[in-house]
């Protein structure tokens, strides 16, 4: 009886040790699998890093390579140049490659020129709609954590993270976009920018300097004679 007594305790402790493996199995794979708390206050730390790194630059130059998939014509385009950013809010996004182009933003006035058209399209930004903008945030407009919904991308790279930022607004125009965090500048060297209608540009930045300031003719925008200026009237016909 004694013996028969053991062999069913050992079985019985048998059996729960496998039972108990079993669920430490799978606590572990929902631990791996399913972000925790630590990771939620790691995410925010990063976050919290990247702003305060663009908040304390004043002015920034980098070059660009770009490239753009368009979706409805099964297309790519790649070009690349310079850009120039400076607080609050300037931008001069200088193409160089394959065509010369200049895209000025100077905290309300966003103007395109294209001198093989010798035209330039322009558009008024409202203070309200600047978060919808993609690229602003590089220049210090909005906070990260309240115009976007940021969640982590894997990255093969320890010295990289991937973000992924959902536009919070429904005014925004673009779907979503990734960027690429060196993590020990906290600068972002790549965005990925889909667009509403399923087109993607990828934009890697190289060379990153940091300014006290940059002169002020750098975010001038000289016209030649006879340069035409369009506005969102001259295609809605509205006044």
């Amino acid at each position: 009886m004694k013996i028969d007594t053991l062999q069913s305790r050992y079985i019985m402790q048998k059996r729960e040790r496998a039972v108990y493996r079993q669920w430490l199995f799978v606590f572990l794979g929902w631990i791996l699998c399913y972000p925790s708390h630590s990771s939620a206050l790691e995410l925010d730390v990063l976050i919290d890093r990247i702003q305060e790194r663009y908040d304390y630059t004043h002015a920034l130059t980098a070059d660009f390579v770009q490239v753009a998939t368009l979706t409805s014509i099964d297309r790519q385009q790649r070009s690349a140049g310079r850009v120039y950013i400076e607080k609050p809010h300037y931008i001069r996004w200088e193409y160089i490659q394959p065509d010369s182009q200049t895209i000025l933003y100077d905290g309300k006035i966003l103007r395109i020129y294209t001198p093989k058209q010798r035209q330039v399209l322009q558009s008024t930004i409202e203070e309200e709609d600047r978060g919808n903008v993609a690229l602003l945030f590089l220049a210090g407009v909005g906070k990260l954590h309240e115009t976007f919904i940021i969640s982590p991308l894997s990255s093969q790279d320890a010295k990289v993270m991937s973000l992924r930022l959902l536009p919070r607004s429904s005014q925004a125009s673009f779907m979503e976009l990734h960027i690429l965090v060196n993590l020990e500048s906290y600068f972002v060297e790549q965005l990925s920018i889909y667009d509403t209608i399923g087109n993607l540009s990828e934009v890697r930045l190289d060379s990153l300097k940091v300014h006290p300031e940059l002169p002020p003719q750098t975010f001038e925008l000289i016209l030649p004679p006879n340069t035409e200026v369009l506005t969102p009237t001259d295609f809605t016909g509205r006044r």
